[in-house]
């Protein structure tokens, strides 16, 4: 079974299962009972689009749905859950403090219980609301509290942690490089009465300058000069590759013709070197009247001024077969080459098979063509089929 055929038959097979699935479930829809089940939210409300007709009047309206009122018994739990869960998120252990040398994400909701939390800071100039730290100005460990307003079923309850904010440790890099801040400060305090100050080198073990623009152009212009001519000469090469595939795909689509021309002209009482004289003189005048050009025909005109030049012919046909160098036409100048040292005898009867042969390579080669496209075109086709499934299925499947 040939490769389209396979092709064919995978895109039918499923066609028919789209169309089996969409008729099952068209008919699960049809047998259930016409009343629509709405299903309250966990938390929170959902908005529902209803279609309401009135005689001929259609109309659409969007209706609020609260989610199921929860019993006291309900709403303890999540209040629960919802500080049991802050609580494995801080790393708290029963009664224990959240000690904090870093800033810390404060949640404003926790999709798991549907709670809102507000929070609040006993001391906003070391932890604020939103859980930035700020301990650089700290001699000793800061004891403060953080408030959670926790908000469920339109209760509201208040929760407190206990936070615990060391400083930096003497000698720490966070701590040197806070002395260095402090020290620039001053620095610029000291001298705002001049019109500017002079960056020390150094304060302690830090190290002082001004950081390179991150708006640079020079590294990756640099990087694209230096890289430029790598691709040019990379372009280029791609370029002659493509040209040169262009040009052997236009040579091998003339082969056939110009071998039955060669049949005919020489059937016809011209000399193998009259026959090719012929071609040119035909391309030439083809070419002044309609100004274009092909790559067999400059060939023949070239291989034309060498037999008009005085080369052999042998040394003529040779030389054009390796300015080409695609098989069909090295067979076909082997086989002139052969019978100009035997004789032209044979020379008919060979030019004949070479027409068939060159006929059948034609044949291969526009179906191979054919079948490239088609596998090209498979991936579209494919796309276009799971379009077409999702259109049929996504509404078979809401109206479940």
């Amino acid at each position: 079974m040939k490769k389209k055929e396979k092709i064919q038959l995978v895109i039918i097979g499923l066609v028919i299962i789209t169309t089996a699935l969409f008729l099952w479930f068209q008919n699960r829809g049809s047998e259930k009972e016409k009343r629509i089940w709405i299903a309250r939210p966990e938390n929170g409300t959902k908005t529902q689009r209803i279609a309401m007709s009135i005689d001929e009047k259609e109309e659409e309206w969007n209706l609020t749905v609260e989610s199921r009122e929860k019993t006291t018994e309900e709403i303890d739990r999540l209040f629960s859950e919802t500080i049991q869960i802050l609580n494995e998120c801080f790393g708290i252990q029963d009664g224990g403090k959240l000690v904090l040398t870093d800033s810390v994400s404060l949640p404003q909701s926790l999709p798991e219980t549907g709670a809102d939390i507000r929070w609040e800071s006993s001391d906003a100039t070391v932890l604020t609301k939103s859980g930035k730290l700020q301990r650089e100005h700290l001699k000793e460990v800061c004891e403060l509290y953080l408030q959670a307003r926790v908000y469920l079923a339109e209760e509201e309850r208040e929760y407190w942690f206990a936070v615990e904010v060391p400083p930096y440790a003497s000698g720490s890099e966070e701590a040197l490089l806070y002395e260095a801040q402090e020290s620039l400060l001053a620095l610029e305090q000291e001298t705002s009465g001049e019109e500017g100050f002079y960056l020390p080198e150094e304060i302690g073990p830090v190290t002082i300058g001004i950081p390179e623009s991150s708006g640079s152009v020079a590294g990756p212009v640099a990087a694209a000069v230096l890289c430029l001519p790598f691709a040019v000469v990379i372009a280029k090469r791609q370029e002659k590759e493509k040209e040169k595939q262009r040009r052997a795909e236009e040579l091998l689509t003339s082969y056939p013709q110009l071998v039955t021309k060669l049949t005919l002209y020489t059937g016809a009482g011209l000399s193998l070197r009259g026959a090719w004289e012929r071609l040119a003189a035909e391309y030439r005048a083809k070419a002044e009247n309609s100004g274009k050009k092909n790559a067999v025909g400059e060939e023949i005109l070239i291989l034309a001024g060498e037999l008009k030049n005085g080369a052999s012919e042998a040394k003529a046909y040779e030389a054009f077969g390796k300015r080409i160098a695609l098989r069909p036409y090295l067979r076909c100048v082997s086989l002139m080459v052969s019978q100009l040292q035997k004789g032209s005898g044979g020379m008919r009867k060979g030019l004949q098979e070479e027409v068939r042969l060159a006929w059948e390579m034609h044949r291969e080669h526009a179906a191979k063509k054919g079948e490239e496209a088609q596998t090209k075109m498979l991936f579209p086709m494919m796309g276009m089929l799971f379009l077409v499934m999702a259109v049929v299925m996504i509404p078979a499947f809401f109206s479940m």
